[in-house]
């Protein structure tokens, strides 16, 4: 286990309380769905209109913030990988977990956890997102994170390490690195660790003990954040790898069924749920698939409902109404929920820089309000579209004045405020 080294900033340490009705305490908010609970943010932004606080990170990474009361969380790295043509020493990497004032921005702690040296060289396409990737998972007083090879690791409020476990050593085929974030589940942990160790696994949230793994070789692959779903009078966890698709007890790790998947080199995009159907899309030649979760079906034609041909990448959409909306490579989609034909497809207006085509292939996924989506692209250009039958755009935001670092975060949001990362700094949005 590696030591911990925790910078104290401030002497809020003992003043936050991590409560209130409108958390978003993991990857996509409430149920991984990206919708927006409570009060809605402003639809327009820029460095001059509804910007609450710009912070300075420490470090770079993607992995999106969550909010919890007065808190926002995020990760990040540093030490290594940094500069392409100037790298460094992978021995030197070390990742944090921060935690930052809700009102204004301030840093309160920092927990910081160095590499084993175990890692991907910086090198290839790992360099389009680094190291800290993963979005941490908050449940009550205490803060889940995955740290690549260094593990899942558990932090309380005030920034102390309370566990750690290995989730394995090894790496995807071409070394890309790893990305799926936790999800809590009552008391367990459920982690996508199929590059990592060829598994998905279920961790005691308490002690950090692993429960249950189901493992194969061909688990790899696969970067999509596991997503939960109660149908048929059971609690299920679905995940996906090239080729298949699997529901899990999220108690003991017993499949339920499995399902073969049109998705042939990599899983990216979370599975979304909708009224007991699973959809999930993504591999370069553009696949997409619904499934039927009821565990009492028999697999193949009860189960799936259809099959069709999208262009995807490796954002998860999100649905609203009967629709699915996502954005790839500067084009924003709509399908439907009906048959996975598309509804329609846009290429977005541009203010700055380009925008989709590697290495510049959008990350963020859309979260909604209500009817109104809200769309980052990685040059930081963001955009309101409401939810329909044809393409409208509601608003189409500049980037934010003196940052030219890829916007790759899905935003979150909270209480009417949302709250988006970029390679260097964390923004609040509010009036």
């Amino acid at each position: 286990m590696k030591p911990v080294a925790i910078f104290a900033i401030s002497c809020l340490l003992t003043a936050a309380q991590l409560t209130s009705a409108a958390d978003w305490t993991r990857f996509r908010g409430p149920q991984g769905a990206g919708h927006v609970e409570g009060s809605a943010p402003p639809f327009e932004w820029s460095s001059a209109k509804n910007l609450k606080w710009r912070t300075e990170l420490p470090g770079s990474g993607v992995s999106s913030p969550v909010v919890v009361g007065d808190r926002v969380f995020l990760t990040a790295y540093t030490g290594y990988g940094i500069d392409m043509e100037n790298p460094g020493d992978p021995k030197d990497l070390v990742r944090h977990l921060l935690a930052f004032d809700r009102k204004t921005g301030k840093e309160i702690w920092r927990a910081s956890v160095p590499s084993n040296g175990n890692i991907d060289p910086y090198s290839g396409f790992i360099t389009q997102h680094g190291y800290a990737s993963s979005t941490p998972a908050v449940d009550g007083d205490t803060i889940y994170v995955v740290f690549g090879r260094s593990g899942l690791i558990a932090f309380d409020k005030d920034g102390k390490q309370k566990w750690q476990t290995d989730l394995g050593q090894q790496s995807d085929p071409a070394r890309w690195g790893d990305g799926s974030s936790p999800i809590v589940l009552d008391d367990v942990l459920v982690v996508d660790a199929g590059i990592l160790g060829n598994q998905f696994v279920g961790v005691d949230k308490r002690t950090g003990s692993i429960r249950w793994s189901v493992k194969d070789k061909k688990f790899t692959n696969c970067w999509a954040t596991p997503t939960d779903v109660e149908t048929g009078g059971k609690q299920q966890v679905l995940v996906h790898v090239p080729f298949e698709v699997l529901s899990l007890n999220p108690k003991n790790g017993e499949v339920f069924w499995r399902a073969p998947s049109p998705l042939d080199d990599s899983a990216c995009g979370g599975i979304l749920v909708n009224d007991g159907v699973a959809f999930l899309m993504g591999s370069r030649a553009g696949h997409a698939l619904a499934l039927r979760c009821d565990p009492k079906l028999e697999d193949g034609k009860d189960r799936k409902v259809w099959q069709s041909s999208v262009r995807a990448g490796i954002v998860t959409p999100v649905i609203v109404g009967e629709r699915m909306y996502w954005l790839s490579n500067g084009i924003y989609f709509a399908a439907s929920l009906k048959d996975g034909e598309y509804v329609y497809r846009e290429r977005l207006p541009r203010k700055g820089g380009p925008t989709g085509g590697f290495p510049n292939a959008d990350y963020s996924s859309p979260i909604a309000v209500g009817n109104k989506i809200i769309q980052f692209t990685r040059n930081g250009e963001s955009y309101v579209i409401e939810a329909g039958d044809t393409f409208k755009l509601v608003s189409h935001n500049p980037p934010f004045e003196d940052d030219e670092s890829a916007f790759s975060s899905t935003p979150a949001a909270s209480d009417g405020e949302l709250f988006i990362r970029s390679e260097r700094f964390l923004y609040c949005i509010g009036k």
